[in-house]
């Protein structure tokens, strides 16, 4: 015997279910959403969002008016002797009719799609004068180099706004994946091998970015910031960048950095450190995070030089057993770095 639920409780599920879909499209914080589009990457993209969902709408509305339509005409037809509607063996010409509308649908997401694929997978060219950047990831942090202008950024990628930008990518360990929703689609990080995407950002601000490729146990933690700034605005920051004030109030913490193992993994622009298998920390106090992961302050900092790991899980920085004094030392330091 089929026990069937009361309707009331039927109806009350569906409620609850369209209700808790309501109130989830009333956020008004979607710093990841494809949807609010801020490049002219993600317009060509969502051109092929729009040709898909009016197919799928108009799919949606044949087949719920064909089911209605059916339910109310076939309701009092003959039945067999269990009370069960006769069967129907088959019907050529609705098979065929039901074969052909699918393909034809497909054909017309696919050939916009594909022209789109192609559109952004080519390079810009020298005429659109674009601004190069190397993007290489590491476990489990995003490091973006300016090769022409001689700059070098950890999880922050800096882009002037109305300029395409071309990000020849690759992988200093596994594979990653850079994603910035507003701004395009993803693209992996391949070790040995240089992928390419472009960009061109049409707002200005700040849009948030992950890695989109689980790559160990730090991958959740593997976030980066695009700053889109104004042609004056970029300008400054490169001035900025390629000309760093020193620290000069903490020589026991830049002795210790260029003459202990820090300088074996990282580099500061303008001395001897010259690493490069952790982040470049020239500018490290204007960072807004630590390894991506806590704010840049100075309780966080003493805790990460105390034991990285304990902080961010999955690090490729060890813990040095490093003793107060060299610690207070560093904090000051690392925090001049402006």
């Amino acid at each position: 015997m089929v026990h069937r639920l009361p309707w009331r409780i039927v109806a009350a599920l569906a409620m609850l279910s369209v209700g808790v879909l309501l109130l989830g499209a009333c956020s008004s914080s979607a710093p990841q959403t494809t949807i609010s589009d801020a490049s002219v990457n993600n317009d060509r993209i969502w051109s092929v969002y729009t040709i898909i969902w009016i197919a799928a709408a108009v799919v949606f509305v044949a087949v719920e008016a064909l089911l209605v339509y059916t339910i109310i005409k076939f309701r009092n037809k003959p039945r067999t002797a269990h009370g069960r509607p006769v069967p129907v063996h088959g019907n050529t010409k609705l098979e065929i009719v039901w074969t052909i509308i699918p393909a034809v649908v497909l054909v017309v997401i696919a050939i916009p799609t594909l022209q789109i694929i192609a559109e952004l997978e080519k390079r810009p060219s020298e005429a659109d004068n674009p601004l190069e950047i190397s993007v290489i990831a590491h476990q489990f942090f995003f490091e973006f180099r300016y090769e022409d202008q001689g700059i070098r950024t950890t999880n922050e990628l800096h882009i002037p706004v109305n300029r395409k930008v071309d990000l020849v990518m690759t992988s200093n360990d596994v594979i990653h994946s850079l994603w910035a929703p507003r701004l395009g689609g993803k693209v992996d990080s391949i070790p040995g091998r240089n992928n390419h995407m472009w960009l061109e950002a049409k707002e200005t601000g700040e849009f948030d970015g992950q890695c989109a490729e689980f790559c160990g146990v730090g991958h959740a933690n593997m976030r980066f910031k695009v700053i889109v700034h104004d042609e004056a605005g970029f300008m400054a920051w490169m001035d900025e960048e390629l000309n760093p004030t020193p620290g000069g109030d903490a020589a026991a913490g830049e002795a210790f950095f260029l003459n202990g193992p820090c300088a074996g993994c990282h580099a500061i622009d303008g001395t001897t450190a010259a690493g490069t298998v952790g982040p470049n920390l020239t500018h490290f106090a204007s960072l807004p995070q630590i390894a991506g992961v806590v704010p840049n302050d100075e309780q966080n900092l003493r805790a990460w030089l105390a034991n990285p790991p304990a902080v961010k899980p999955g690090t490729g920085m060890p813990n040095l057993n490093l003793t107060p004094a060299q610690i207070d030392n560093l904090v000051a330091y690392l925090q001049s770095l402006k």
